[in-house]
């Protein structure tokens, strides 16, 4: 009957020793924010996304969300500081520039938004297709 129980005991110790490992693995906590995000639970986005990043201070997507769940926060500042973390990492990633650009929008920086806009449109085969990202160029340069 020992036996058994120390077996049990082994067994169990191997499952959440698995768990506790993978939950220190970035992509657990970056899936856990990309969750929260499309549930509408910013703060609770930010903090996973955070932490993945303390995992793997590389980790692109995860800044890419973190810019995303500060931008619907209202928190322009930290999500421009994500998203340029974002392009540093990785700067061929163009859809980064088109979040950017309504970053810039919303931090009322209309000229830096049309180059991200245009950079947006340059980088992405096809993307001239995009009517949003050439109409808010149109609009900024109307306004200014």
């Amino acid at each position: 009957m020992k036996k058994y129980f120390l077996a049990g005991l082994f067994f169990i110790a191997i499952i959440f020793g698995a768990r506790a490992a993978y939950s220190q693995d970035p992509e657990y906590y970056y899936l856990k924010g990309n969750s929260c995000l499309t549930s509408g639970k910013m703060p609770e986005a930010v903090k996973y996304y955070n932490q993945a990043i303390n995992y793997s201070s590389g980790f692109f997507e995860a800044y890419m969300g973190l810019s995303i769940a500060y931008k619907e926060m209202g928190d322009y500042d930290k999500a421009h500081d994500a998203i340029l973390h974002a392009i540093d990492l990785y700067p061929n990633y163009y859809q980064a520039y088109y979040n950017l650009g309504l970053i810039l929008e919303k931090q009322n920086k209309p000229q830096e938004a049309i180059k991200a806009y245009e950079k947006f449109l340059k980088g992405v085969p096809g993307a001239t297709k995009f009517s949003d990202a050439k109409q808010r160029i149109l609009k900024l340069k109307e306004i200014n």
